[in-house]
């Protein structure tokens, strides 16, 4: 699981209220004493976010052409967003003869190749987890791209 997901820079970017309570404190010393406090993003993690934001909006994973889906997983793996597993598992090619004026959709297709290779026993624990992974960060960045 990556630690820069973009599920975690989005929960990055509120404030945050916080109560402080003490076991010795009365409910109303609870509601008297509410603190609050702010949670600040940090440079990278604010860049971050702007390249997932930038990413989100570049590419439509229902209309996409090969060498677009391989420049996706290239630049979601160099924005630390997916690992190198992931990465390929994004970026093969959809076919021995794949044509570079076809376009793909990616999400729709990722999900269709998973269920029939694991209705056939194709994944190993590994490659199940990394395709997942895979289809959970495209389903993601889906998500931003509608926002």
């Amino acid at each position: 699981m990556n630690v820069y997901s973009a599920s975690n820079l989005s929960a990055v970017n509120k404030p945050q209220s916080l109560r402080v309570t003490h076991a010795d404190q009365t409910p109303q010393d609870t509601v008297n004493k509410s603190v609050s406090d702010s949670v600040s993003i940090s440079e990278q993690a604010h860049k971050m976010n702007e390249n997932w934001q930038t990413i989100a909006s570049q590419y439509d994973l229902h209309s996409i052409y090969g060498d677009e889906i391989r420049s996706l997983s290239k630049e979601l793996f160099e924005g630390g967003f997916i690992g190198r597993g992931e990465m390929m598992a994004i970026g093969a090619p959809s076919s021995m003869n794949e044509l570079p004026n076809q376009k793909h959709d990616l999400l729709n297709d990722m999900k269709h190749t998973y269920k029939l290779s694991t209705s056939f026993g194709g994944q190993n624990s590994g490659s199940n987890e990394v395709y997942l992974n895979a289809i959970d960060v495209l389903t993601r960045l889906e998500q931003t791209r509608n926002q």
